[in-house]
């Protein structure tokens, strides 16, 4: 494999990538002063929120399925200058989002006991926890529709107006956690609650700065809102046909790692703290990884929607390339940093000796992530390519990794780091396979052919 020698891609991928790694970094600079807030409350706290919240990150990976599949045809509409037919993919995008939405939403209202119980069997815990997902699911379906927006305005290049939105609820979420945790300004200290009441506040914002950005300001898609009007038959159909096996990769996946959540639930409540703090650092060491992902989506489909398919093939060499470098930079940042992080958290020495132990596993995990992630989310979803990551994640998780780590929690008692390689090992898996398919070749599918 070669660099390709365009300077033109390398522009492309610093103006796409950058702001998605600045919006992600954002986000989880919010998500570890939540934790470190909550943790200040007591590891029941903390381990509610990140059990209670699993719900929330349940329906959140289904949107980036859904998502995934919009981005991926935008994309390549986008490359052949056919705007119509975003505008339809839009409208499809926007139903289904509704629909998980309130499903999702029901689960919250009247099964929140029976969803944290599968988790664990501490009464505390599970009573915070309810709390918590109650709340929560009131701001579910204004966060899908602004995912699905997201997608499509990343499909066509326009990442920076995403980012300036996602900063801008992502500090009224931690402003109003600060105030409402612990009680600032005159208001009671409301706990979990208050961390519940501020997710809430920050993403209806951010629903409400998107819709004014799409009507007032967006000028590449100039899309309207309207769901009855254009229902293009031909573009729905190939939209459930290129993205049902990406929504049915979230979807198993996402069980799959509920799965896995069980597992370390059930090796205890400071396992699972400990894992909340492991999280977010691996969270921050895959910033620029998860931005390369995404803009490798939108240029290989932007590329192949111009019919270069010579130039696709160069990009995506590249692309696995720049994809081992971060690996590697992730996999230090990880093991480096896991001594002075804990530090942070008001938890005992125990948890954070667990949480030490813990990112031992993910440092080794994180590389083979960065090129099955940049891979198969990045150069093979975009190029529509999508039964076979589906495949290759189902294979790897549901055979491999979820068995092994169960067997390595209840039969063998192997210890925490082993565990969690076992655990992490799907990720092994899938960056191997995924190298070998690009090396191969026979991956492009334009999913735009047919059009007139």
């Amino acid at each position: 494999m070669q660099l390709t020698k365009d300077k033109n891609f390398y522009k492309t991928i610093i103006k796409i990538s950058i702001p998605i790694t600045l919006q992600n970094l954002i986000t989880v600079s919010v998500n570890m002063a939540d934790t470190v807030m909550l943790g200040k409350l007591g590891e029941i706290q903390l381990s509610a929120s990140s059990i209670g919240g699993h719900l929330f990150f349940m329906l959140i990976i289904l949107m980036f399925g859904l998502g995934g599949g919009a981005s991926v045809m935008s994309a390549q509409y986008y490359g052949k200058k056919d705007i119509n037919s975003i505008h339809s993919i839009l409208n499809v995008t926007y139903k289904i989002a509704i629909i998980l939405s309130i499903i999702f939403f029901l689960i919250s209202i009247l099964l929140p006991k029976e969803f944290m119980q599968l988790f664990t069997n501490d009464k505390y815990v599970i009573n915070q926890g309810i709390k918590y997902i109650r709340i929560v699911s009131i701001s579910y379906i204004f966060y899908s529709l602004t995912i699905s927006t997201n997608s499509v305005l990343r499909a066509v290049k326009n990442v920076k107006a995403p980012m300036v939105i996602n900063s801008m609820s992502l500090l009224i979420n931690i402003t109003f956690n600060y105030i409402l945790i612990f009680g600032r300004f005159g208001i009671r200290p409301l706990g979990i609650q208050g961390a519940a009441i501020a997710t809430v506040i920050s993403r209806c914002s951010e629903f409400l700065l998107v819709i004014i950005y799409m009507i007032f300001f967006e000028k590449k898609i100039k899309y309207k809102i309207n769901l009855i009007k254009n229902n293009n038959k031909d573009i729905r159909n190939k939209f459930i046909r290129v993205t049902t096996p990406i929504f049915f990769n979230e979807l198993f996946w996402t069980i799959g790692s509920s799965t896995i959540s069980i597992i370390v639930a059930r090796m205890g409540t400071k396992v699972v703290a400990a894992n909340s703090i492991n999280n977010i650092v691996y969270q921050f060491a895959l910033l620029f990884i998860q931005g390369l992902s995404s803009a490798s989506s939108v240029i290989i489909g932007n590329t192949i929607g111009k019919g270069l398919y010579k130039k696709v093939k160069e990009y995506a060499n590249t692309i696995a390339i720049l994809s081992l470098i971060c690996g590697i930079i992730a996999a230090i940042v990880v093991y480096v940093i896991r001594i002075f992080i804990v530090d942070i958290y008001n938890v005992s020495i125990q948890t954070k000796l667990i949480a030490k132990d813990i990112m031992i596993a993910t440092s080794i995990g994180i590389f083979f992530r960065s090129l099955g992630s940049t891979i198969m989310m990045g150069i093979l979803r975009g190029a529509g390519d999508n039964k076979f990551v589906f495949k290759y994640e189902m294979i790897f998780m549901w055979c491999v990794a979820i068995p092994l780590g169960f067997i390595g929690v209840f039969y063998f008692k192997f210890s925490i780091p082993i565990v969690f390689l076992l655990l992490k090992s799907d990720e092994i898996l899938k960056g191997i396979a995924a190298y070998i398919r690009v090396k191969k070749g026979n991956w492009i599918n334009n999913v735009t052919l047919g059009d007139r």
